[in-house]
């Protein structure tokens, strides 16, 4: 049985029963109902029973009575129904109080019916409601089996398997990261005791449950799909359909992956990639060989990034295999139309830049989100975790070869200059790769001919108000952003910066002396790191 106190009191005759007290506890849950006639009915009670009684064994003492009850209590009793007239004209006032207090529902039961008249007409109930569950699983196994049978194109196929199973539902993938959540369903703590055995599960979930379903084939485990349903038992038919619905997305699963990521076709492209970025191939041969495998590689103006493990000593071939395939099959990485490929212990990433202009910043917050998990993960493991390098938007594809030695170029300056970020652009790193070649004399005059008014002035202040110049630049002129850098208000930022510039003898509003700081201090690290080295 599995109705709750407020459901069993609209099912007549047990709807001409009187709840007296304990109404907050009506969304108890009834599994079964029971009679109390024996003293120590306590000591044998189930939880989830709904006990009759004529009140026999409770009428001489309130005090054992309200100690019954507590008792009942505990062993999760679902309430006591009570019928006078034999023993009790009416229910005691301390009764009533000890039910309100203990939330327990206190019925008083109808005289003209018997137990079994009530008993049964519950029963009844209960079998009629799972004979029209059974018919509900069935027609939307029904359902299930049209669905896994569609073969449309882009589709959004965990919304259509919510629909299906008509619950709300999430699909957590294989690093405990949400995929999908119905409305309403999302935060933390749906992904709450991660990670979870690949094992069917059931917890409780607000008045409901969540059923959490491996969704897995062979070896490959995809991840969980959790089914969010509003009783808090269900049927062993209905955990089949959850099954079921597992093993069909654990299907759509590996065949897209298998689509995107044919191993042929994907060992065939890396050749085609290599011998093109060795120019052993050009451009046109490079479009056609892949458009002969179904593969377009550029729809309009595109942006280039790579991505690597770092540091790449101790890269785990695993991880980055898990990262290229969940941008090809998540639809949550879907950023714009893109093309991924693995070269050598990289991933190639070719987006399309859909409005024509640079989405650098945009790539860049998309990638760093979206892998969020499992940067934070590796960082506590103290094991190597992605980055990505970011090219410049390229017009055309004879630029692709360009785009692909920026990313290298990016991830080669971070690496001498000991920078941390995780994704960084080619365009924040142009000054230090244009000027790399630049004798170290001429950086280090340079510097001290422009920064000559702040360094020749001694005493603490003065390396202050270099710290904020650095940060006034490495922030591109922004107040705010060099204040939060700083933790400091940002009028103090702009008062410190009203003193730099009357020392320079500089506008900060003018794009000649910006330039000039900027060059400043990208040599200045040019220098620092270089004596880092030899140190």
């Amino acid at each position: 049985m599995q109705l709750t106190v407020k459901e069993a009191l609209q099912v007549y005759p047990l709807s001409e029963a009187k709840l007296v007290a304990g109404g907050e506890g009506t969304s108890r849950m009834m599994k079964s109902v029971n009679v109390m006639d024996a003293p120590d009915i306590a000591d044998w009670i189930k939880s989830g029973e709904l006990l009759f009684t004529t009140a026999f064994i409770m009428k001489d003492n309130e005090t054992d009575a309200l100690h019954l009850m507590r008792r009942l209590n505990d062993r999760g009793c679902a309430g006591l129904g009570i019928k006078l007239g034999r023993f009790w004209d009416c229910i005691p006032q301390g009764i009533i109080e000890e039910a309100d207090r203990l939330r327990l529902p206190l019925l008083e039961l109808p005289f003209q019916f018997t137990f079994s008249d009530q008993m049964n007409a519950l029963f009844k109930v209960e079998h009629e409601r799972t004979h029209r569950l059974l018919h509900d699983v069935v027609q939307k196994q029904k359902k299930l089996m049209h669905f896994a049978l569609q073969q449309q194109q882009h589709r959004n196929v965990f919304a259509e398997l919510a629909t299906v199973l008509n619950y709300p539902i999430a699909v957590i993938g294989s690093r405990g990261h949400v995929l999908y959540g119905s409305d309403g369903i999302a935060g933390d703590a749906i992904t709450q005791g991660w990670p979870w055995k690949s094992i069917m599960h059931r917890v409780k979930w607000n008045q409901g449950s969540c059923h959490r379903v491996p969704i897995k084939q062979s070896d490959e485990q995809y991840g969980f799909l959790l089914v969010f349903t509003d009783s808090a038992l269900s049927l062993r038919a209905e955990e089949e359909l959850f099954q079921q619905a597992a093993d069909v997305l654990a299907f759509y699963m590996d065949m897209t992956y298998r689509e995107h990521i044919n191993p042929t076709v994907q060992d065939e492209m890396r050749t085609l990639l290599t011998q093109y970025l060795e120019h052993k191939l050009n451009v046109e041969e490079l479009t056609k060989l892949s458009e002969n495998k179904g593969i377009h590689l550029f729809q309009g103006t595109y942006q280039c990034v790579l991505i690597t493990l770092e540091p790449s000593v101790f890269a785990e071939g695993k991880l980055l295999k898990q990262i290229h395939r969940e941008l090809q099959y998540n639809p949550l990485m879907q950023f714009t139309a893109s093309q991924h490929f693995q070269i050598e212990d990289a991933i190639l990433s070719i987006y399309t830049c859909p409005t024509g202009r640079d989405y650098g910043e945009e790539l860049s917050s998309f990638l760093l989100s979206r892998f969020a998990d499992v940067l934070k993960a590796q960082d506590a493991k103290g094991e190597s975790s992605p980055r990505f390098w970011i090219s410049k938007m390229k017009h055309e594809p004879k630029s692709l070869r360009e785009a692909y030695q920026e990313c290298l170029d990016t991830r080669q300056l971070a690496r001498r200059f000991g920078m941390k970020d995780r994704a960084l652009q080619f365009e924040m790193l142009e000054f230090a790769y244009v000027f790399q070649y630049v004798p170290d004399n001429i950086m280090e005059n340079y510097c001290n001919k422009v920064l000559e008014p702040l360094l020749a002035r001694e005493g603490d202040p003065n390396q202050v108000l270099m710290n904020t110049l650095e940060s006034f630049i490495e922030n591109d002129g922004l107040i705010n952003e060099a204040a939060k850098q700083l933790y400091v208000h940002r009028n103090t930022v702009t008062y410190r910066m009203e003193k730099v510039g009357s020392l320079l003898q500089m506008d900060f509003k003018k794009t000649n002396d910006l330039l000039k700081l900027k060059l400043v201090f990208t040599f200045r690290k040019f220098i620092r790191d270089k004596t880092t080295i030899r140190s």
